[in-house]
């Protein structure tokens, strides 16, 4: 989606760009690569597919890629990992049903059948889940919950799609999938899931924390017969606890992930009987 504030297609000029202007390391800000390829959908030169649709107010189909310029040699050619001109390698990836290309060191990238798509990371560390339909950590196998289709959607935190997603995915303790930067920035601020409302973390260190606070704190006395109905948005059970102004406990899970649903006084009905005797 082109993110400027009017219609401005992607330029048809080619030029060479930098991955790192300084280091003179040929690519873009997405990519290191030795060549720009040519849009289908508009004949512009771009270094990769995230470099024309911020230019552009379409997207481009990465699939329909076939045609590539060297930023060696400039010759126009096919698309392939070697210059047919200078015999450049036009980076250390290469895969011909994505059209993707990628010079960067250290780098890790399979391509994944299943997925449709590459990946980043070694293919050796993820499998393709046939129910959620996407690739998932090994490491993570024994936690991952399935859900179907689950990643064919947008990041709760910053709208993105996350099946193309270039950053890394993580599943929440609650089971919801976001970016795993925009997680980390997000439990920063708050432990809810955006969507759900559980846990997203470990919350049993802040929990403890939580539990000193309410151990010296004392509400004023005209509260002390006051309660609160809670609902616990992590075991998902009502309960009773005493009014505070801040923390609620749960009674049946001890979580402080609750919602108070409202408040009564104790005292109220013993009161109303005495007035009603006198």
């Amino acid at each position: 989606m082109y993110r400027g504030s009017s219609e401005k297609p992607a330029t048809t000029e080619f030029t060479v760009s930098y991955s790192n202007s300084r280091l003179k390391v040929l690519g873009c800000e997405h990519y290191q690569l030795k060549a720009k390829v040519q849009a289908p959908c508009c004949n512009a030169w771009v270094a990769c597919r995230f470099c024309h649709d911020d230019q552009s107010a379409h997207t481009m189909d990465r699939f329909s890629v076939s045609r590539m310029k060297c930023m060696v040699c400039t010759l126009e050619q096919p698309i392939a990992q070697a210059c047919q001109g200078c015999n450049a390698s036009m980076g250390r990836y290469f895969c011909s049903t994505c059209k993707l290309l990628d010079d960067a060191p250290n780098k890790d990238i399979y391509h994944c059948s299943k997925c449709g798509i590459c990946r980043c990371g070694k293919q050796s560390d993820f499998y393709h889940c046939d129910v959620c339909d996407a690739c998932v950590s090994v490491k993570a196998r024994s936690l991952h919950r399935c859900k179907e289709r689950q990643l064919h959607s947008n990041c709760p935190i910053c709208g993105d799609s996350m099946f193309e997603s270039t950053t890394a995915v993580v599943q929440a303790d609650c089971s919801h999938l976001m970016h795993k930067d925009c997680m980390s920035q997000y439990v920063e601020h708050s432990y809810r899931c955006p969507v759900c409302c559980e846990s997203m973390c470990d919350t049993k260190d802040m929990f403890k924390q939580i539990d000193s606070y309410m151990t010296c704190s004392t509400m004023p006395g005209e509260y002390t017969t006051t309660r609160s109905n809670i609902f616990c948005n992590d075991c998902k059970k009502r309960s009773t606890a005493a009014f505070h102004f801040l923390y609620h406990k749960c009674l049946v899970c001890e979580s402080y992930n609750t919602n108070v649903l409202s408040t009564f006084d104790t005292a109220a009905p013993k009161a109303a009987a005495e007035t009603a005797a006198t």
